[in-house]
Formats: structure tokens, C-alpha cells, sequence
């Protein structure tokens, strides 16, 4: 939100303002501050340090690189603030121990400490498993050592072994059925987990002198050897519900005094990347925290608010706010519709593919927000080495079909879980985005060139063009008309409630539901 739009502050601010200027590193308090979308948090923060006592020096933590150079801007003459990436301030630490080592961000780190850990005896399939784990390991479970810490861990980001390596490979038994006549050799998921812990505590005890350090490592390092030092009277955290425990335990390691934590639990919908959603209240409790709120939203307009309410009842439109428009769409009826400008939000990709080509046929600019996403599909369609789309679809089909017969193998008995309907929903997902770029296509070569074309993170969110993109990539951002599918929507849990939080949230003008 921009300063513009603020003509006074609100009593939620200066609650906030007045709370900030009566830090003291004598009475050391902590400060929980729940900012609801589009609420003037930047803004807000920004002016609570400013009038923070002058003597003391403070640290602003960033999610990314892109916050971070926002809220640089904002303290640009501010001499007791710095404001940094986590992975800025965990790097320091490492370097204050590991002088002069080297820093890639490439799976090389991760890669080399499975191999070392494995040896050569070990599949490259396991081995791989071992890699992803340890990373996710140092990312959200720092302190794991012992087996069964990392167990959840590897569950929740499929590190299991599929069927054919779980099995002894004398009598086909899995190890909890074995009978005891021959030696158990296969290849499970304690072997991986295993694994895993040794290879986390190879990275937290030996320097690296080929492969550097990774991006986990800034963040793990510090705080599996305890290596941060209380450099700042107060730390402040941004986004503190997209953070992994990592993070948050790195910006708590760095503070003399107060901490203080400013996120949105409503808006955690990373807990497939590790991101601690539940960390507000818990920091609350540990910290024995105050809690201020800031839930009166200034980009939405009323009516919009209104449709937000039902996911998050605390959440208020200010008194000025304009009041807004809910429309309702038919499907056949959004190419004609969405113009220049617009946001067309799903919670999965697939429904975006045909929309965004609907729109090219239109003559509109249209692009689907996800270079990842389309890397990824590209590099599959070159593995399925098809001759002709024909083909490719077959493969493709058959492709999921394997696929998901291999997810079901692992996920036997816990089909019910969420993590196996996120897992299998993202499957069929990139097949049916496949499938629809096929269509009208004279040539697989036609299939990947229509992938780059589509798929950018260049202009997200550019007034030149409509942009389609999944709610999770849309976050942040906002338009004055966003079409959203409702029908991919899910309100079976907490998570999939805040995600279509955060869809309707986009909004500052016109919400589009489009059925």
C-alpha cells in the first residue's frame, strides 16, 4: 500500500507507534503485531522505528530480496536501522567462523554431502532422497539428531523410497515384515532418515573447501552451532508467517532486547515449503508477548472486504475505502472479459494454460506467472522424447498414471492425509497443463515453444498485459480487478481457507468470481 492513501493513522497505528516508542532494553517486552492484506503494514513499521527511541540500533528482517530493497528505501538516512535478508544476517554469522568460504547456490552442497554420507553403495535415487532431506532438515528442523526428528520432515516433502527400494533385495520383504533368514539390504525410509542426520551434522562440523555453502546452510549453520551473536538492542520480523523455523530462530538469536514479530497467520499458505504457519502464537506464548492488531485493510473496497470477512471475521474495510464490486462470471465468458491489467487468479495452474491461450486468440496480451513452472514442464516434455503430439499425450497420460500409482505406493495407508491430496492434485495438475498445451499444436517443438512463451516472471503483475497465475504466486500483489475460479477453490482446512483469503485479497476495486 502506498503512503498516499494514508490521511491520518489509524488508532490500530498508533497503538502500535506508542508501543514502539517505549522500547527499553531495561524492561525488555516483546510485540506480536497480527497486520491483516493490504493494511498499511510496510508503512505502518516503517514509522513505528522511527519513532523508536534514537539510541538504540535496530535489525529489520526481510523475507526476500525484493522486500528488502523496499524497506531499505524507506530507512534510506535512518542510521540505526539496517535492514537485511535473514540469508544476509545467517551469512555473516558463517563467515565470522568460516572466513573466506565459498557460497553456491546450485544442489552442489546438498549433492556432495549425500554422496559422502552414502558412499558408493547407495542408489542415485536414494541418494537423492538423502540430499532433499538433509535441506529440508536444515531448513525446518535445525536441531534434529536423533531418529524419528526428521520423520514428519520426510513425509511431508515425499522423501520415502519407493516400494522397489524399501524391499530386501534376497527375499522381497520390507523390513518390518522380514523373516529372518536373510541379511535386510533394502534401501527405506530409516535408511534415508538416517542418512540425513548424518549428513546435517557433516555440514554443521566441517568447513567445505569444494562445494561452498548453499542457501540452508546460511540459515542452519548459525543456528545448529549456536554461532549468532545478540548484535542488536531490537530485531524485527517481516512475514513472519512465510518463514521456516530456521529463519525465525536465526532473527531470535540476533537480539539484545525486544523481538518483534509482524505477519498475517491468515495468509500462511507455504506450509508445503516448510514455512511455519503457527509461529505467530507460538512466539506469543515463548515471548510471554503483547499483540497488537492491524486489521483495517485500505486497498480493498468494502464489498470485497465483505466476501473476506467470511474467511477472516476481524478483518475491517476503512472508513474511506470506495465500496468496491462483487461480479459474478461464466467461464465461456472470460476471454471477452478480462483486459489489460486484470489478475486471473486459481489455486492450481491447469485452468490457467487454456485461459491464457483463449486470450492470445482474443488478440490480448496474456502471460501465466511461473518461469519455474514452466522449466520444469518443458524439461518433462523433453524426457517423454515423444515423436509427434499424438504421442506426447499418451505419454503423458501414461506418465501420470505411473506417477501416481508410485504416490499412492508411498502414501499406502495415509491416502486420506493432506500432504498425499496436495501431492496428487500437483500431479494431475501438471498433466492437464500439458495436455491443454497441446491443443491445435502441429509439433511437440510447437508444445515447448508455446511453454516459454507462456510461462514469465517478467512484468508480473504489468498493466500491458492480463496475468493469470496461482494464488500462491500472486501473493503480494494486487489489482483493481482480479477474476478469481472459484470452483478451484477448497475450504476443507485451514490452509486452503487462507488461500482463498488471499485470493479475494488481491482485489482493490472489482472481485470477478468466475464459475
Amino acid at each position: 500500500m502506498s503512503d498516499k492513501k494514508i490521511v491520518k493513522w489509524s488508532d490500530k497505528q498508533t497503538d502500535i507507534f506508542s508501543w514502539f516508542s517505549s522500547i527499553s532494553l531495561t524492561e525488555v517486552k516483546h510485540l506480536v503485531v497480527r497486520a491483516r492484506a493490504g493494511t498499511g503494514k510496510t508503512t505502518t513499521i516503517t514509522e513505528a522505528v522511527k519513532r523508536a527511541p534514537s539510541n538504540l540500533n535496530f535489525l529489520v528482517c526481510a523475507f526476500g530480496k525484493n522486500i528488502q530493497l523496499e524497506l531499505a528505501k524507506r530507512f534510506l538516512g535512518v542510521n540505526n536501522v539496517q535492514v537485511k535478508t535473514l540469508h544476509a544476517v545467517g551469512l555473516s554469522c558463517v563467515m565470522r567462523f568460516w572466513p573466506g568460504v565459498a557460497v553456491k547456490y546450485a544442489s552442489d552442497r546438498e549433492n556432495d554431502l549425500a554422496q559422502r554420507v552414502c558412499g558408493s553403495t547407495a542408489p542415485d535415487a536414494i541418494k537423492k532422497l538423502v540430499a532433499k532431506l538433509c535441506t529440508k532438515g536444515r531448513l525446518t528442523t535445525p536441531y534434529a539428531s536423533t531418529l524419528g526428528d526428521l520423520t514428519d520432515v520426510a513425509v511431508t516433502f515425499e522423501c520415502e523410497p519407493d516400494a522397489e527400494w524399501r524391499a530386501c533385495q534376497s527375499c522381497g520383504f520390507e523390513r518390518e515384515e522380514h523373516n529372518g533368514d536373510h541379511a535386510y539390504t533394502g534401501f527405506d525410509l530409516q535408511y534415508v532418515e538416517t542418512k540425513a542426520l548424518e549428513a546435517m551434522e557433516l555440514a554443521a562440523s566441517e568447513k567445505p573447501a569444494r562445494t561452498g555453502i548453499d542457501g540452508a546452510d546460511m540459515l542452519f549453520l548459525p543456528v545448529r552451532n549456536h554461532w549468532m551473536r545478540k548484535t542488536y538492542d531490537v530485531v524485527v520480523v517481516d512475514e513472519a508467517q512465510d518463514m521456516n523455523t530456521s529463519q525465525l530462530e536465526l532473527a531470535q538469536g540476533m537480539s539484545k532486547g525486544p523481538i518483534v514479530v509482524v505477519g498475517d497467520d491468515c495468509q500462511a499458505i507455504y506450509g508445503f515449503a516448510g514455512a511455519d504457519s503457527g509461529s505467530l502464537d507460538r512466539l506469543k506464548v515463548a515471548l510471554t508477548a503483547d499483540e497488537l492488531p492491524l486489521n483495517v485493510t485500505y486497498r480493498c473496497g468494502k464489498a470485497i472486504v465483505a466476501v473476506a470477512q467470511r474467511y477472516v471475521p476481524d478483518f475491517m474495510a476503512g472508513d474511506d475505502n470506495p465500496e468496491g464490486a462483487v461480479e459474478m462470471l461464466p467461464m465461456e465468458n472470460m476471454a471477452g472479459a478480462a483486459s489489460a491489467g486484470d489478475f486471473i487468479l486459481s489455486r492450481v495452474n491447469a485452468p490457467l494454460v487454456s485461459i491464457a491461450m483463449s486470450l492470445l486468440r482474443s488478440g490480448k496480451r496474456a502471460r501465466i506467472a511461473g518461469r519455474d513452472i514452466g522449466a520444469g514442464l518443458v524439461n518433462l516434455v523433453r524426457k517423454m522424447k515423444a515423436k509427434s503430439v499424438p504421442d506426447l499425450l499418451r505419454r503423458i497420460a501414461s506418465w501420470e498414471e505411473k506417477e501416481a500409482s508410485r504416490l499412492a505406493s508411498r502414501y499406502a495407508g495415509k491416502l486420506d492425509s493432506s500432504t498425499y491430496t496436495a501431492r496428487r492434485e500437483g500431479l494431475h495438475d501438471q498433466a492437464e497443463m500439458l495436455a491443454s498445451l497441446t491443443d491445435g499444436a502441429p509439433s511437440v517443438s510447437e508444445v515447448v515453444s508455446r511453454i516459454e512463451a507462456l510461462f514469465t516472471d517478467d512484468g508480473l503483475g504489468a498493466a500491458s498485459v492480463v496475468t493469470c497465475s496461482s494464488v500462491h504466486r500472486a501473493k503480494g500483489l494486487e489489482a483493481k480487478r482480479v477474476f478469481v475460479l472459484g470452483d478451484t477453490l477448497r475450504h476443507n482446512n485451514q490452509e486452503e481457507r487462507n488461500i482463498a483469503y488471499v485470493a479475494v485479497t488481491r482485489a482493490k476495486e472489482t472481485l470477478v468470481w468466475v464459475k
